[in-house]
């Protein structure tokens, strides 16, 4: 008996020992070394091929993020995803965009929709994302063995999870790297591994100009081709990401430091070998660009561009940048990310917020013009708005941990969606559409003056319905707002409150509507006021009680470049012009917030009805540090930065000339973790399909 219990556990090891080596690691024993590679998939020239045919990418990038959840949760379902790419699919995009391998669910739904019928089918462009060359060779063979269906993966908290789909038919290419940091590739180019920089391998070799960096992406790629030409009999393009921060231009040195664009990254210097059926292409994402960048090269580079600068078509977006990437690469040239945000404020002078029709239609503006200058593909960055993405001008005002819970209107990375994830489960709850269908008694907290003040809120923000005769865009109302017990302002161009305010709301017509703060709960003055003026926020601190309302501003981006001679003569002039911007964040739209109207604007905060207003104000805007938990700004000149303070209530109450304004409580819950949302196709989706469509 002992003996059997002894082999039936050797077995048992075996078999697990060999599941494990199969599905957990990266060896393997070439029994066919002499057999066929299969080539689907390849470049010739300037273009993507697919069984001999020319392919044109039309994609957009997806990740596993959804409101109430991290995107690393993964917890997207695959009966999500099958619906996904049922919208994809009928946008008209053919391909889409991983940046970095997904979860089983995935590649479950993909071969679901790709098998379910012979006329439809997604392409997959699979990224995949490291630092190094050894995180990176590690990542590669696991996304190898993962679209070939043969991996076990630890996913977090979920642990070992299978794949056991093979989507490799359908990956049309790999892209290597992320968004690259000049800094980290400048490191690496500086302290290279002690490997020589000559590299020639089976499949890629390195320019005799390539920087060390480049030297690393060619071993990559050469690594990367080899285990999959000789594991699994296959070959499939392959390039790496770059981007108009690390692309091959090379500016001036002045130029350079003012743009942080003092590394190169150029596709040319990792050439495919003869092996390498499939071959290359180069990769950018395109967010940001520089429209002058001719007058920014060096003189060496002007002169070395010089054949193509002289034939560039500068009638072509940003002044010939797409058409000089395309006439300066002998591959296909691919853009794997490009987008624009429909959120509610900017991060950069001169670009202000784009409603979802504006977003739409700069999107068809841009893929238009890529394809029309023979670029192989394009991709939309992203599918769906992320919640869980922050922005520099905004990021500072929030609770790190808990973005995922609401929706930071403010924040600009959070609107890049052609969907969108709207309040409610199959509808909003509150429209902004001049009506008061969805307001009942429950939702009176005020009543003053002839004027009733009605209250809801969701994850985007708070929303007040006014109503009363004194309602009417001829007349104007103010509303104090006291968010915090910490600061505020009693009065105010003679009118006094109940109780001192943070915020006022100042209702005046359809165009000269918004929302002030008390200069001493103004969040962006205590974070940018040094960046915006030069001055110091913490000497001569505002009065905690008697600080005056000020517009609600967020700082941006200049669009200042200063040429060499001033660079290096910075004055104090000049030092005023390379400061930050400030856009007037606080000042309201006025329009329809129905997405089911002809006349939606994505950007309404406020509309009219007969003797009544209704009104969003995004909680970013009332400085809230956390609505899910409802926390607020603490006292930035006590904590020193900003830190959250949790409320029950808020006051509000309506103000007018020779009265004590009589304040009333709106009484806040939050949602914790309980997110209900339901998907809504944006404006720009439609727009995409009707250009896609054809």
């Amino acid at each position: 008996m002992r003996k059997y219990i002894i082999a039936v556990l050797v077995v048992l090891l075996a078999v697990f020992g060999a599941l494990y080596v199969y599905f957990s690691t990266s060896f393997f024993i070439d029994f066919r070394p002499d057999a066929p590679i299969a080539v689907a998939f390849y470049t010739q020239g300037q273009d993507m091929m697919r069984d001999g045919e020319r392919l044109l990418l039309r994609g957009v990038e997806i990740t596993p993020t959804v409101p109430g959840r991290l995107g690393g949760d993964f917890s997207v379902s695959e009966e999500d995803y099958l619906r996904w790419f049922g919208y994809i699919y009928e946008m008209g995009a053919n391909t889409v965009f991983l940046p970095d391998v997904m979860d089983p669910p995935f590649y479950r739904a993909l071969h679901q929709f790709n098998t379910a019928d012979d006329d439809r089918e997604l392409l997959v462009l699979q990224g995949v994302s490291g630092y190094d060359y050894y995180s990176l060779i590690r990542a590669f063979r696991r996304a190898i063995d993962i679209i070939h269906g043969r991996r076990a993966q630890l996913l977090g908290s979920r642990g070992f999870e299978f794949f056991l789909r093979d989507v490799s038919p359908w990956v049309a290419g790999f892209v290597v790297g992320m968004e690259w940091d000049p800094d980290w590739i400048a490191f690496n180019n500086h302290f290279s591994p002690d490997w020589p920089q000559y590299f020639e391998g089976e499949f890629f070799s390195a320019a005799d100009d390539a920087t060390p960096f480049e030297v690393m992406l060619a071993r990559v790629m050469n690594s990367a081709t080899d285990y999959e030409t000789r594991r699994y009999k296959v070959q499939r393009p392959i390039g790496f990401l770059s981007n108009p921060v690390v692309d091959f231009l090379e500016f001036d040195w002045a130029y350079a430091t003012q743009l942080r664009k003092y590394v190169q990254l150029d596709a040319e210097h990792v050439i495919p070998s003869e092996a390498m059926a499939a071959g290359t292409f180069a990769a950018y994402r395109l967010f940001h660009f520089a429209d002058e960048f001719e007058a920014f090269l060096t003189p060496e580079q002007t002169e070395t561009l010089a054949p193509i600068l002289a034939n560039l078509d500068r009638s072509c977006l940003y002044n010939g940048y797409l058409d000089l990437l395309m006439q300066h690469h002998s591959m296909p040239v691919i853009c794997v990310g490009f987008g624009f945000s429909s959120a509610r404020a900017p991060q950069r002078e001169g670009q202000p917020p784009l409603t979802e029709q504006q977003q739409g239609r700069a999107m068809a503006n841009m893929v238009t013009q890529l394809e029309e200058r023979g670029w192989a593909g394009s991709v939309i960055a992203g599918w769906q708005d992320a919640w869980e993405r922050r922005t520099w001008n905004t990021t500072f005002m929030s609770n790190p941990w808990r973005y995922q819970y609401w929706h930071n209107l403010q924040s600009i990375a959070q609107g890049y969606g052609l969907m969108a994830f709207d309040p409610g489960e199959t509808e909003r709850p509150v429209l902004l559409d001049g009506r008061a269908d969805e307001w009942d008694i429950s939702h009176l907290v005020h009543r003053a003056g002839g004027i009733d003040i009605y209250a809801q809120y969701t994850y985007q923000g708070l929303y007040l319905l006014l109503r009363g005769e004194a309602v009417h865009p001829r007349y104007t109302l103010h509303l104090p707002i006291d968010v915090t017990p910490l600061s505020g302002t009693s009065a105010h161009n003679g009118m006094e409150f109940e109780r001192p305010a943070n915020f006022l709301l100042r209702v005046s017509g359809r165009q000269n509507t918004s929302l002030l703060v008390n200069r001493r709960y103004h969040a962006t003055y205590q974070r940018f006021y040094h960046e915006m003026t030069g001055q110091n926020p913490f000497v001569g601190v505002p009065c905690a009680w008697e600080s005056a309302f000020v517009p609600i501003t967020l700082a941006v981006q200049h669009n200042v470049v200063l040429d060499t001679e001033d660079f290096v003569r910075l004055t104090e002039e000049k030092k005023e012009l390379l400061r930050l911007r400030s856009w007037d964040t606080g000042r309201l739209t006025h329009g329809i917030g129905d997405p089911n109207s002809p006349r939606f604007n994505s950007l309404a905060d406020f509309i009219f009805g007969e003797n009544l207003v209704e009104i969003r104000l995004p909680w970013s805007l009332l400085n809230f540090f956390d609505p899910s938990l409802m926390q607020v700004h603490d006292d930035y000149f006590v904590q020193f930065g900003v830190r959250g303070l949790g409320i029950d209530s808020i006051y509000i109450g309506v103000a007018v000339q020779d009265a004590v304004a009589q304040m009333s409580p709106i009484a806040l819950d939050g949602w914790g973790r309980n997110v209900q949302t339901h998907e809504r196709l944006k404006q720009s989706y439609f727009i995409m399909q009707e250009l896609w469509g054809r």
